[in-house]
């Protein structure tokens, strides 16, 4: 999963590109600074590859040379700044994660990362930017590529490696891609005007005013009861008082640049260096909270539902139970088999999925008892089959497998 791994490192990457974007601090960087998250993603591609060999963990980190690159790719002094961040944020990633996250936080994340995108293109309406658009391209294949990622995630290598659905996903990221060169070309967009304004003047005008006309009743009627039950009384404006405290005052901070300018050198010198001072320490800690959401492999999360042995164990059903309830007699094997892989030294963590499961303890049980194991709670726990007793009886038989391996 080397690719999924730097797959989520690359979709962070365009998402701060696409906000840094939006607030139009690309409009002096060059045109080809596309080729610095290309190439990180590159980088941790391959370190994800080389971590494999865990007996030489320091292989991981050859490809953080990709600083000397990076220097020349990002073009000229405005993009290496802009893009220095996320040649921070890469030896970050790669030393608090290990492997991919799992679909559920990969799904939680890009949930929390709309908030932070909503604020970006809201500070862009504000700043008035003339180069806000050169986020839209970084923002759109963020969209298409964490569709693709979530898509990964939720498939096991069986899957993902399958002919359809690498063809079936780059259909998609084709469209996509197709979508957005259809929408650069201004005949296209033109046409689209004109169906849009013949939607609002046929339509949507004409829903509205019928709405407006209901309202409309609605009120007098409303109108018509307070003034027959209650009386009409009329409520005249009420002069505000002027609540503003700093009203005459004269204020000790410069209000105008040339107040500012006028400042001695030294005091200016050292306001500047705090507060690039303040601003490199702020943005190295959200860095470093960043690349640690997605290394949380230790933690459990509060809505987590899956079996887990950290957790509080729950009271084990008898056999007569089992066999009336068929889904609580296969969630009853396979924790059984998480209880024998944790046994014989193996890792379970609360927030790993059953493929991370079986990838990251194939020494110490059977590997194909633990996909058959799978194979059966899968579809019965999320895929909302009704279980039957022969579904028991085949988690049963995977986890005997299990313990004579």
């Amino acid at each position: 999963m080397s690719f999924a791994y730097a797959l989520t490192f690359f979709c962070d990457a365009l998402l701060y590109f696409g906000a840094v974007g939006c607030l139009g601090l690309l409009g002096a960087c060059r045109d080809d600074l596309f080729w610095v998250p290309v190439l990180l993603l590159g980088a941790c591609w391959l370190s994800g590859r080389l971590g494999r060999y865990r007996d030489r963990p320091w292989l991981r980190w050859l490809p953080m040379a990709v600083a000397v690159p990076w220097f020349f790719a990002a073009g000229n002094w405005p993009g290496r700044l802009v893009s220095l961040p996320m040649l921070v944020y890469l030896p970050l990633y790669v030393y608090n994660n290990r492997r991919a996250p799992d679909y559920d936080y990969a799904a939680d994340r890009f949930r929390h990362s709309l908030i932070g995108m909503g604020a970006a293109l809201f500070f862009a309406l504000i700043l008035h930017s003339p180069h806000w658009k050169d986020g839209l391209p970084y923002l759109f294949l963020y969209f298409t590529l964490n569709m693709t990622l979530l898509r990964l995630l939720r498939h096991d290598d069986r899957v993902a490696k399958s002919s359809r659905f690498r063809a079936l996903n780059l259909l998609g990221v084709a469209l996509v891609c197709g979508a957005g060169f259809a929408l650069s070309q201004p005949a296209i967009v033109s046409a689209l005007g004109v169906a849009w304004s013949w939607f609002v003047e046929n339509v949507v005008l004409n829903l509205l005013a019928l709405a407006a006309w209901a309202i409309q009743w609605v009120l007098y009627g409303f109108a018509w009861i307070f003034a027959t039950v209650f009386g009409v009384r009329s409520l005249g404006p009420t002069e505000l008082p002027d609540l503003n405290p700093m009203a005459g005052e004269h204020s000790m901070l410069p209000r105008s640049a040339v107040e500012a300018q006028a400042l001695p050198w030294f005091v200016r010198l050292l306001i500047q260096g705090a507060g690039i001072a303040l601003l490199a320490v702020v943005a190295f800690l959200i860095l470093r909270a960043l690349s640690r959401r997605i290394g949380r492999s230790e933690r459990s999360s509060g809505t987590d539902k899956r079996e887990s042995l950290d957790a509080e164990p729950p009271k084990e059903p008898r056999i007569p139970r089992l066999r009336r309830n068929p889904e609580a007699g296969v969630r009853h094997w396979y924790r059984k088999a998480l209880m024998l892989i944790r046994a014989r030294g193996g890792k379970v963590s609360p927030t790993m999925n059953t493929l991370q499961i079986q990838q990251q303890n194939a020494y110490a049980v059977n590997y194909e008892a633990m996909d058959a194991l799978r194979e059966t709670y899968l579809p019965v726990r999320y895929g909302g089959r009704a279980a039957t007793r022969a579904d028991v009886e085949r988690a049963r038989a995977a986890y005997e497998r299990l313990k004579k391996s």
